[in-house]
């Protein structure tokens, strides 16, 4: 036969056998934990032990990935799947003991710069001392927005940034509000809730550990790894954030024109952090009757 032909049948073969390669990633994922507490993934029934194969056995779990109905009808780039894998992931971090009684843990801020942070579930942002600010290239001037928090020396006026990163151990959590506060001896801030929110969290003072768990439920869809109620919860607050000092700003007679700015330098803060949490939503293709625009409208009626 001419070559031509064998040409045009190799392409058809090509043709025939391309929908399914492409769709090899969409594959069962599973996952097993070990007798040591280790998790494992694979995405090959025959490469799990044996032992584990039983699905009677606890520990052993199915999950699949899989497009959401948002994003499934586009092929863009602002549309990822809804994933069931991140939420399995679990982190355990090393505490380092102070003769106090207290934790301290290493962080990386930004992904450039390595402090040494106390854990305090206490409070409610990460606090950082200003000559780890002068490390990340932060400029501590009057732009910057302040808030009133009550600290353990009393209340405080402390200025407000947003983190790019932070990460502890293996966990990273992105855009984490973070105050800035006074120097402290031996250690560079404080590890508050704006981190720690994003987990389950527990310590194990044997191992001096803590355990960063994830948020998501078995089974449950996640969006960027997170729950349905992280989004909602965390849109919620900062649209109270922002009507809190709106309101100040509009009903607070005695403020002079310098204390108006200043709150108002707040809310913008809050509301850029609203509009990175909207724009994030869109990129994991959240479906639109969770849409975080609409949930302002929502929480401030």
């Amino acid at each position: 036969m001419p070559k031509s032909f064998y040409i045009l049948l190799n392409g058809l073969v090509i043709l025939l056998v391309l929908p399914f390669t492409v769709n090899i990633s969409d594959a069962t994922i599973f996952s097993w934990k070990d007798e040591n507490g280790v998790t494992h993934f694979t995405d090959s029934p025959k490469k799990i032990p044996p032992k584990y194969r039983d699905r009677k056995i606890e520990g052993l779990r199915i999950i699949e990935e899989f497009p959401s109905e948002e994003s499934s009808s586009f092929n863009s780039k602002t549309n990822l799947p809804v994933t069931r894998l991140n939420y399995l992931q679990e982190y355990k971090v090393p505490l380092i003991s102070t003769n106090s009684g207290n934790f301290i843990v290493n962080a990386t801020l930004n992904g450039k710069v390595t402090v040494k942070l106390m854990l305090d579930t206490g409070a409610s942002l990460i606090s950082l001392s200003p000559e780890v600010c002068g490390k990340l290239g932060i400029k501590i001037n009057s732009n910057l927005p302040v808030i009133q928090m009550q600290t353990a020396n009393g209340i405080t006026q402390n200025k407000l940034i947003a983190l790019d990163k932070v990460k502890i151990g293996g966990a990273e959590v992105d855009l984490v509000e973070a105050s800035i506060g006074e120097k402290m001896l031996g250690i560079e801030g404080l590890l508050g809730m704006s981190f720690l929110s994003n987990f389950r969290i527990e310590i194990n003072h044997t191992e001096s550990e803590l355990i960063l768990k994830p948020l998501a439920k078995p089974g449950e869809q996640v969006w960027g790894g997170k729950p349905v109620f992280w989004w909602k919860s965390k849109s919620k607050y900062y649209n109270s954030q922002i009507n809190r000092y709106k309101f100040k700003a509009l009903h607070t007679k005695t403020l002079s024109n310098q204390e108006s700015e200043a709150v108002t330098k707040v809310v913008r803060f809050y509301e850029d952090l609203h509009k990175n949490l909207t724009r994030r939503a869109s990129f994991f293709g959240l479906p639109k009757t969770l849409k975080l625009s609409e949930l302002i409208k929502a929480s401030s009626s």
